[in-house]
């Protein structure tokens, strides 16, 4: 379980994203600059898809595809042709096939596109998951570190920061293991009401 945080949802460098694309096939285009080509993508079947042409290629070796081919790949291209994004980065609500961005958005390998930090989580064969927005509190940790917290501000006030240092260790061992076990209970209790 992590807070909510945006650098919790950053995605890797080479993670899908059609934001910033280019429409035509590009030379030097990667998603962040100076970055890693984006990681190769599979089409709904589930054979393989690379958003780069082989190095082989004899015209454009190595290029960025652009969504136009992309979406030509897909079999998604219409025949009159589609903006690279909506005025304004703004699509009608509900439209799905309106431009580039917001049909490549809609396609499932770029929804299902996790953030970095879970990719790295359930790689390890863990589930990852994420506590509400700004509930901080709902965070069993927290409720440790504000017993803790708690006990720190009982003791006396000094200015040796090598007796405070001391002093925030025996209090965050001074909080009993049954307390951070219930305080992780009434979290478990909660988070499986709401789900």
């Amino acid at each position: 379980m992590f807070d909510n945080a945006p650098s919790h949802q950053r995605c890797a460098p080479d993670a899908l994203s059609a934001q910033k694309m280019v429409k035509l096939p590009c030379t030097t285009w990667t998603h962040h600059k100076d970055g890693p080509k984006m990681h190769p993508s599979c089409f709904a079947d589930g054979s393989p898809h690379e958003f780069y042409y082989p190095e082989d290629h004899p015209t454009m070796p190595g290029w960025f595809k652009g969504m136009q081919g992309i979406l030509e790949e897909h079999g998604l291209w219409p025949d009159g042709g589609l903006p690279l994004q909506c005025h304004g980065f703004k699509c009608e609500a509900r439209c799905l096939d309106c431009c580039c961005q917001q049909l490549l958005f809609m396609q499932c390998n770029f929804c299902l596109q996790h953030s970095q930090l879970d990719e790295f989580i359930t790689a390890q064969g863990h589930i990852c998951d994420f506590y509400p927005k700004y509930h901080c509190e709902l965070n069993f940790i927290e409720q440790y570190w504000g017993a803790a917290k708690f006990m720190y501000r009982i003791l006396p006030c000094t200015t040796n920061i090598y007796e405070m240092e001391k002093n925030m260790l025996a209090c965050l061992d001074s909080v009993p293991l049954s307390n951070i076990l219930r305080f992780f209970l009434i979290f478990l209790i909660f988070f499986f009401t709401c789900c």
